[in-house]
């Protein structure tokens, strides 16, 4: 058993390193401090556990296997802050399932590591359920961590079976033999749980950085890179049903006015606020993006040519209508749209920009503050391949 304890103490001290070195390099993630609590807790209770026959009254009180078991619902309320989720309601549960059992099997060595067992293993369960359900559509370090649990959750509740079998030959223990392989296994996945949570945060790393990468900073909207980017990975992924999908570019009219005026500031207010506007009102399945200075493209899947203009018209209509409120002072400014619109099957992101970009200048060139659509024509027409009208 002191090679286990020894292992699980290992793996609590270098999960416990290796948070505390990541927390310092980034304080805004709150879950660091419940997983620190997490291997602290654990670690006491494999040290008061190895103390068994120096401390025997700690033992019989159950006192290790609390702090053991809060360790585990300390990792899990982690987990949960980690993934922006609410504190788990159950978390208690295991300690509570320890307490509880822990005056039936008072004088019996081998019933209080059944009792153990069990608390144990409904954690791990609750963890590993809780983990598979946020992640089993895809292959993970989460999927990895919800495998280990589960797997967990067997060797402790098969181990609690065979402990209440053979409790008359194990007696006051330890544990020898083979019996031993429960507490090894948990002290091994331990340490494998310790590398993919190190696996885990690294990818939450990636992930943020890709969001910096590709998220325009003024507005929160996509840049130009995540914009074109995230409509690619929609052309690819579009499916083989019929319909049209459109792409609306919508540029802020007499925007250098506005700067003179107002100077920077009250421009980046002026752009912050339309996207604001726009990002309440499309659809989730949109893709919305600040792709130059006060220009904006808009990718709108599965929409029909009135529909698109509906929507844009509304947006456009609402910015009109509402100044921008900079500095105690109403800023009015318009905003001209272009929008061009394709069977979904026969359509290029390109060509859909293009056409976008050729509606728009005809807004301007009509007056601004006004919508121009282009409609690409089928090949199989013979008439002209592109069409194109105003609305004001």
């Amino acid at each position: 058993m002191f090679t286990v304890g020894l292992l699980a103490e290992a793996a609590c001290a270098l999960g416990c390193l290796i948070v505390v070195i990541t927390w310092v390099r980034d304080r805004s993630t709150k879950s660091y401090s419940w997983w620190v609590i997490g291997f602290l807790l654990s670690a006491l209770g494999v040290i008061l556990a190895a103390q068994r026959h120096a401390l025997p009254q700690l033992s019989e009180l159950g006192i290790p296997g609390f702090f053991a078991l809060f360790g585990v619902s300390a990792f899990w309320c982690g987990l949960r802050v980690f993934e922006q989720r609410p504190l788990p309601r159950l978390a208690l549960l295991p300690p509570l399932l320890w307490a509880l059992g822990l005056p039936l099997a008072y004088q019996s060595y081998a019933l209080r590591q059944v009792d153990f067992n069990v608390a144990i293993g409904t954690a791990t369960l609750l963890v590993g359920i809780d983990l598979w359900r946020s992640s089993f559509r895809e292959f993970s370090t989460r999927l990895c961590i919800a495998t280990i649990c589960l797997f967990e959750t067997v060797v402790s509740y098969s181990q609690a079976v065979v402990l209440v079998a053979m409790r008359d030959q194990i007696g006051q223990g330890p544990l020898r033999g083979w019996l031993t392989f429960a507490p090894f296994q948990s002290a091994v996945a331990m340490v494998a749980i310790v590398v993919l949570g190190i696996l885990m945060t690294g990818e939450r790393s990636q992930r943020r950085l890709r969001e910096l990468a590709m998220s325009d900073q003024l507005t929160g909207a996509l840049n130009r890179r995540g914009f074109f980017e995230s409509s690619a990975a929609k052309f690819t992924n579009r499916s083989a049903t019929s319909g049209e999908i459109a792409v609306a570019l919508f540029d802020i009219d007499h925007f250098k006015a506005i700067n003179d005026r107002y100077g920077h500031p009250g421009g980046d207010k002026v752009i912050a606020e339309f996207a604001q506007r726009v990002a309440r009102a499309i659809r989730p399945s949109d893709i919305f993006g600040r792709i130059g200075g006060e220009e904006f493209a808009l990718l709108l899947p599965d929409t029909t040519i009135n529909e698109a203009r509906l929507m844009v018209d509304r947006v456009r209509a609402a910015f009109a209508e509402t100044p921008v409120l900079f500095d105690k002072t109403e800023i009015a400014a318009t905003v001209s749209a272009g929008i061009s619109i394709a069977n979904t099957q026969e359509a290029n992101l390109d060509q859909l920009i293009s056409g976008a970009d050729s509606a728009l200048y005809a807004a301007k060139r009509a007056g601004r503050n006004r919508t121009s659509i282009l409609r690409a024509v089928a090949q199989h027409d013979r008439e002209p391949p592109m069409s194109v009208r105003s609305s004001s």
